[in-house]
């Protein structure tokens, strides 16, 4: 895909699946970045709103060699995703405040398919709604490290 079209479909919350090796614009990056390491190719859905954090959290995630679903930038298209789709997703990253409404509606429909997920919100778990204060929150501020650990903590899986 075109690094236009990406540009415009991730702009416009287009959900897409990425693995840091379809498109030209990514080549240069690949031979630049550390190699990605060894594990289980898990399909990542991002809830992300803002667009610089989606695209740095959409990175790292193509840097750690996991592959991409999104990023979703509102939460009508991320529900669908999840509702039409919910087999292809290993695990979901999800940001709370999406342009004024709340994700935990999605949270609470990942949970009845079984899909795993965590938070990654700057919003302290002091403010989220109670049933969702015991789920992991990553933090807007995070390492690959971090965020690694965060998903094998949700997926069960040593990635």
């Amino acid at each position: 895909m075109a690094q236009t079209e990406e540009n415009s479909a991730r702009a416009q919350g287009v959900g897409m699946a990425r693995t840091g090796s379809s498109s030209e614009g990514e080549a240069e990056r690949e031979t630049s970045a550390k190699p990605a390491q060894a594990h289980p190719r898990l399909r990542v859905m991002v809830l992300e709103d803002e667009p610089l954090a989606a695209m740095a959290l959409e990175d790292m995630l193509v840097d750690l060699g996991f592959i991409t679903l999104g990023p979703f930038m509102e939460l009508d298209d991320a529900t669908d995703f999840v509702r039409d789709h919910a087999a292809e997703i290993d695990v979901a990253i999800l940001d709370v405040n999406i342009h004024g409404d709340l994700s935990f509606d999605l949270a609470a429909l990942l949970q009845q398919r079984n899909i795993p997920f965590f938070f990654c919100s700057g919003y302290s778990k002091d403010s989220f709604d109670p049933r969702w204060r015991r789920w992991p929150n990553l933090g807007k501020q995070y390492t690959e490290a971090r965020l690694t650990a965060m998903i094998e903590e949700a997926s069960g899986l040593k990635v």
